[in-house]
């Protein structure tokens, strides 16, 4: 637009002074409401006109179609009070070609109309930018923190964006996330976060902390969409490898690579938190003749049944895992001390353990059926951190070899590291207890 343009002004006599106190280069033709500007409008030609949004609130929709077809070639700008900016950002889309915040400035008057005029500061901050440094150097170490799983990485994703944006506050939802960082009054602008055509989440900006979001910075929020939309992808295809990686094929628990490193992880924090860590390994008592009798296909059912129930019997935070062919391995851990210093066996633990073999021991095994030859059975081995075993490889050799001594007793039991007797079905779990408040 000329440095010299002729602008329509339709607004009330404050806002038409403040702009020729802007603009006084410009030849500014004053319209005190809609249908006089429409007036003013057909009269002669206008570079640009500047309509108040509250001059016709009631009618700025029709006032903005009769405009540009009066005006085809001017630039229309609508001027607004800051609590009206997201109807200025639907004027936008029926017909404006920007829109400037109360009290005006010369320099957004100026960046409006694209003036010559205009600063070289403000053409910079006006033009389209791309990411900034900071931008760059955030994305960047939240791709290197991926791992953080995707509700954490989408936390701070949205306060990427808030911070790009300047935005008071900003919020990010997409399928079944989300989050926010800093506060919306009033939601500004929002960009769809789309994926194969289907809208699965948004982006949503409140007010910015200066002026308004131009054209060129809701273009690069809709780079952010995108971008989080893959992100958000790429984490959870890398979470669906890892439990592929992690999960044993065919009982659907944790298997020995995943047993072994987390076990690792744990004996790490229970040395520095003292939690009371267990390990039980357990098989089922012979296996091989349900094999032989019944087929593998029956062998592989019973492996799947026992392990839904192993998972039944748990705690959530116990790890349940399948140790290889027959064999289980479960976690015990917690936080709490022992209840004795010294105490090596918590009967909490132990109560579970024994749990294990009641509640296989009554099953009715579908994959049996009727032909079952009687109630199945298993054996196992109990191991405690620190007193059984200091490191993980110590305290898997300590509970299997208490599981070699159950079987060599007879099996249908649990025995428990570094103990001479072995624990059966048969064994009252009351005098057991009573036992134990003796040793205290």
């Amino acid at each position: 637009m000329r440095n010299d343009a002729r602008l329509l002004v339709i607004a009330d006599r404050p806002m038409v002074e403040a702009v020729g106190r802007a603009l006084p280069s410009c030849e500014i033709v004053p319209a005190d409401n809609p249908l006089a500007g429409i007036w003013q409008a057909g009269q002669g030609r206008f570079d640009g006109v500047l309509i108040s949004y509250s001059a016709g609130r009631d009618g700025n929709s029709s006032a903005l179609r009769n405009l540009r077809e009066l005006a085809p070639d001017a630039r229309i700008v609508l001027a607004c009070a800051p609590a009206d900016e997201p109807a200025a950002r639907r004027a936008v889309q029926n017909g404006a070609d920007d829109y400037v915040l109360e009290p005006l400035s010369r320099d957004d008057i100026e960046a409006a109309f694209q003036l010559p005029s205009l600063r070289l500061d403000r053409i910079e901050s006006a033009a389209p930018a791309g990411p900034s440094v900071h931008e760059i150097q955030g994305l960047g170490e939240i791709m290197k923190d991926l791992s953080q799983g995707p509700q954490r990485t989408l936390e701070r994703l949205t306060e990427l964006v808030r911070d790009a944006f300047e935005a008071d506050g900003a919020l990010a939802k997409i399928d079944d996330l989300a989050a926010s960082a800093g506060e919306i009054d009033r939601p500004v602008v929002e960009e769809a976060i789309m994926r194969g055509g289907e809208r699965v989440g948004r982006i949503v900006l409140g007010s910015r902390r200066r002026g308004h979001y131009s054209a060129g910075e809701i273009a690069r929020l809709a780079d952010y969409a995108r971008l989080i939309d893959a992100i958000m992808q790429q984490i959870r295809d890398r979470e669906h490898w890892r439990h592929m990686a992690w999960t044993d094929d065919l009982s659907g628990l944790r298997n020995r690579r995943y047993l072994e490193k987390r076990l690792r992880e744990l004996v790490r924090e229970s040395r520095e938190r003292r939690m009371r860590l267990t390990v039980f390994l357990l098989d089922i008592d012979d296996f091989k003749s349900y094999n032989d009798r019944f087929g593998h296909a029956t062998g592989d059912g019973l492996i799947r049944e026992i392990g839904k129930l192993l998972q039944r019997c748990s705690r959530e935070r116990d790890v349940v895992a399948r140790y290889g062919g027959d064999e289980f391995a479960v976690i015990f851990w917690d936080a709490e001390p022992p209840r004795v210093a010294g105490s090596q066996h918590p009967t909490d633990t132990l109560q579970l353990a024994e749990r294990f073999c009641a509640v296989i021991r009554s099953h009715e095994f579908e994959c049996l059926g009727p032909a079952a030859p009687g109630p199945v059975t298993i054996s196992g081995g109990l191991a405690s951190f620190p007193w059984d075993g200091k490191t993980a490889d110590e305290l898997i050799k300590a509970a299997d070899e208490a599981l070699i001594e159950t079987k060599r007793r007879g099996k249908n039991g649990i025995t428990l590291a570094g103990e001479a007797t072995c624990l059966t079905s048969d064994d009252p779990l009351d005098e057991r207890e009573a036992d134990d408040d003796e040793d205290e």
